[in-house]
């Protein structure tokens, strides 16, 4: 499992979080209320993907990580790709809502 990808991938979202709230802070209600929504996506998908690595390199407690948290996998490709699935689809969340503060 490539810890990297996903520790850079936390961190992407992260940074795109962060500065989606400065510019929210300022305005757009309508932004704010979208970042709130999507803030407990973020705060599972952060506390799924580090119980994952804590145990990446070992097949069987990443698959016993991976059921405990509700990802259905086979292997750590599986769980890999549901993690790169839903950061993709928070970053796209998140990239909506930046086009709305542009």
């Amino acid at each position: 499992m490539d810890t990297n990808k996903l520790d850079t991938m936390l961190n992407d979202l992260k940074h795109l979080k962060d500065e989606l709230t400065l510019k929210a802070s300022l305005g757009a209600a309508e932004a704010q209320d979208a970042l709130k929504k999507l803030e407990p996506l973020y705060e599972e998908l952060k506390a799924k993907t580090e119980k994952v690595v804590d145990v990446a390199g070992d097949t069987a407690s990443e698959l016993k990580a991976a059921a405990e948290l509700g990802i259905d996998a086979e292997s750590s490709e599986d769980i890999e790709t549901a993690l790169d699935l839903a950061g993709e689809q928070l970053k796209n969340a998140y990239k909506r809502i930046k086009l709305v503060l542009s």
